[in-house]
């Protein structure tokens, strides 16, 4: 049975440090997906910004460090959060251009108030990563995103309408 694993993250370095322990225990980088709100009128666009947290460099664009393990990384225009940055599944579900953030995380399961919370946090900045994996290994997933930081970590289920805990 698959399940969802969703984390919230305060920074993007944070994000990319989980993701990378995540991809290097096995999960394919067709079931790892990163979402991430653009500021377009900060001094430093960002792609530049978070281009420099991460490698120091800016000029590396903002999902490129992700590409080896990232699929589809793409700007989208959402309702309520606007411009965004994802890649993963879940990029080439927003992409297909009628669905909100929370529409699209109740497809992997997500309740439709939560979903909206979580679209609430990208609006606010947050870092949301979405991964798809098998039961048995969905614990593992959300506890290497709370070891990295991840805020509101969460289990799902396209079955089940609420988060699926504990996981320890």
């Amino acid at each position: 049975m698959r399940r969802t694993v969703i984390g919230l993250f305060k920074s993007l370095d944070q994000a990319e440090r989980a993701l990378t322990q995540i991809e290097t225990t096995g999960h394919a980088n067709n079931q790892i997906s990163l979402l991430v709100k653009k500021y377009p009128d900060r001094d430093l666009g960002i792609n530049e910004e978070y281009a420099e947290e991460i490698s120091g460099d800016p000029s590396i664009g903002i999902l490129h460090d992700f590409d080896s393990f990232l699929v589809q990384a793409d700007e989208v225009e959402l309702p309520v959060i606007g411009t965004v940055t994802a890649g993963g599944p879940l990029a080439g579900t927003l992409i297909q251009g009628d669905k909100s953030l929370a529409e699209a995380l109740g497809y992997y399961g997500v309740g439709h108030e939560r979903a909206a919370q979580i679209e609430n946090f990208v609006d606010d900045g947050y870092v949301l990563t979405v991964i798809e994996t098998n039961n048995s290994k969905a614990s593992e997933v959300a506890n290497l995103l709370s070891r990295y930081g991840a805020h509101g970590v969460e289990k799902w289920s396209k079955t089940i309408d609420k988060p699926i805990r504990p996981w320890n």
